[in-house]
């Protein structure tokens, strides 16, 4: 008979070897206490960490107690984490470096877009908390708040520090002896869409077709009202609890008692995810201001992470994608993924092993360089090459207005608030959810245990959690009927002001897209050839204007 597998560490591991003096020790924290792995675990650890660095995510049966069981365990350097994936039972997981710890740097993102020491006091409290596992580690003992009394809470797995009185969220970085780094200042999911930008091509326009997408949405009635009396996804045997971050901002806190105010309403009939980004917001909402002029998108409620369906014609859904993901071995950073792939989350609450909701909401994950891309997609929108120079500063500027951040673009301005994160909340028909969307590991591997497939596992399983991957193809997601998108941004300026930053963004583009030759030209150019059958050549904007009351209710219908 097989040995039965367990669900966490053994309790007869080989004594801890002396190991070299100086050397890195790996430890493994059970309850309070923590407990070194093995020479052999060490070992393995320490060379993984090396050749994959502090932010590796990988997959091991390699563990010494492990052996005879063969269970896949998921090591997480970016969350300092190991879970069994067969009984899913998570542990807290360091790594002790003499020399790093006695000479690591620690360095916070200023307002002049650089990095600034943390004084020599400051480094030590933080190490002292980093090494002893604390995230989020809250404090008010650091030199520049004396006489100030504020409560700086940092969230070590996501680089981040949050003054809890002003709300200002600030990037901050580790850099431990030999310089390796753990930073907040990273290239984001968000940023590597600007590449497939920037790498398009002027043949992309013509490059076919498209389908006209139909599909027939008759989840029965049972269904729905079962799924409708189990509530929200998110809350589904699943505490109500935004963490320490959000739960002590006020609208950070508003932004999520609304989002799972929105879960209740559609649960009958739809599910639910989330994708977090801060640099490429100004491309989502110039993407969404043109799909509202054209194509009736609801540009008011939410930012449009694609609209260029030129890649959609090769991955128009997940199950090609999935016949697709073996050949890429750069996985989900492969330009094909990119092009027309979203990273997404299955619930607000559950803990996430890439960018949890609750921790990188008000900060945002990546504030990268987006020089160059503006224009570039204002020129695949369809906007004459004489005028993109002088839009793309119009709307930098009128970003700048309305508060949203720009700073990754040449000209652009950082938020008062310091907040660049925002959170895209997407719902989906659950007659759709198999054709777009599949449960993923990080890096977009297939999670084949929650693929029961997805959609079964999202009516019948709590809690709900993990990440999954979206083929957010815009014949799909630019249709109310189908998919509707609510954003929340952090920054409580921008939140407020979006609609009138949308409203005036969609008249600063309405005079170049007003002529009907130059809108069936955009069309065409932004689904690569002829436009989808359910498309009309007449300006949409008016047609697509909609009360939130309305749009907000899982069947649209009017009130009374």
């Amino acid at each position: 008979m097989a040995p039965k597998k367990h669900g966490g560490m053994s309790g007869g591991e080989p004594p801890l070897k002396k190991m070299k003096p100086g050397a890195a020790v790996w430890e493994w924290q059970d309850g309070k206490n923590w407990k070194a792995f093995n020479e052999e675990d060490t070992n393995m650890l320490e060379e993984k960490f090396k050749t994959g660095g502090s932010k590796a995510v990988f997959h091991t049966t390699e563990f010494s107690f492990n052996k005879g069981y063969d269970t896949i365990y998921e090591v997480s350097f970016s969350k300092m984490t190991q879970k069994n994936m067969d009984s899913k039972k998570l542990r807290n997981i360091r790594r002790k470096d003499p020399k790093g710890m006695a000479n690591a740097s620690w360095e916070w993102w200023t307002d002049e877009d650089c990095w600034a020491e943390y004084n020599a006091e400051d480094k030590a409290l933080l190490e002292k908390a980093f090494n002893a596992g604390i995230t989020p580690f809250e404090t008010k003992q650091l030199s520049f708040n004396k006489g100030y009394d504020s409560l700086y809470i940092f969230d070590f797995d996501v680089m981040t520090q949050v003054n809890c009185d002003s709300g200002t969220s600030r990037k901050i970085q580790r850099t431990a002896a030999g310089g390796s780094k753990m930073m907040g200042h990273t290239k984001g999911e968000d940023d590597a869409y600007a590449d497939v930008l920037l790498a398009a091509k002027d043949s992309d326009a013509t490059a076919g077709a498209a389908p006209g997408m139909k599909f027939k949405l008759d989840l029965p009635a049972h269904v729905k009202d079962a799924q409708k009396k189990k509530g929200a996804q998110s809350l589904r045997s699943q505490k109500r609890e935004y963490g320490p971050i959000v739960s002590k901002d006020a609208h950070g806190k508003k932004c999520f008692d609304q989002m799972l105010e929105n879960e209740q309403e559609f649960a009958g009939e739809w599910v639910v995810f989330y994708h977090s980004y801060s640099a490429a917001a100004l491309l989502y909402e110039v993407q969404a201001a043109v799909g509202s002029v054209l194509f009736r998108f609801k540009a008011e409620f939410a930012g449009l992470p694609r609209i260029l369906a030129h890649g959609f014609k090769h991955i128009p859904d997940a199950k090609r994608m999935l016949e697709e993901f073996p050949k890429w071995k750069d996985k989900d950073h492969n330009p094909a993924f990119k092009a027309v792939g979203l990273c997404a989350t299955s619930s607000l609450l559950a803990p996430d092993s890439e960018a949890p909701a609750k921790s990188v909401f008000l900060a945002g994950y990546s504030v990268g360089s987006l020089k160059g891309v503006l224009e570039k997609l204002l020129g695949a929108v369809g906007v004459p090459k004489g005028m993109i120079a002088k839009l793309a500063k119009d709307i930098i500027a009128l970003s700048a207005k309305h508060g949203l951040d720009t700073c990754g673009i040449p000209g652009g301005k950082k938020c008062k608030s310091g907040r660049s994160g925002h959170m895209l909340q997407i719902f989906l028909r659950r007659e759709l959810c198999d054709q777009f969307v599949y449960p993923a590991f990080p890096f977009g591997v297939p999670d084949k245990k929650r693929d029961l497939p997805l959609s079964k596992y999202l009516c019948d399983k709590a809690p709900i959690e993990g990440q999954v991957r979206i083929t957010l193809n815009p014949d799909v997601f630019l249709r109310a009927t189908y998919a509707r998108m609510f954003t929340f941004s952090a920054d409580p300026t921008y939140h407020g002001n979006r609609p009138n930053f949308i409203k005036e963004l969609k008249e600063l583009l309405e005079p170049i897209l007003g002529d009907e030759a130059v809108r069936e030209k955009a069309a065409k150019g932004i689904f690569g050839g002829k436009p989808p059958d359910w498309w009309t050549p007449e300006d949409q904007s008016e047609m697509a204007a909609m009360p939130l009351a309305r749009f907000a209710k899982s069947d649209m219908a009017e009130d009374e």
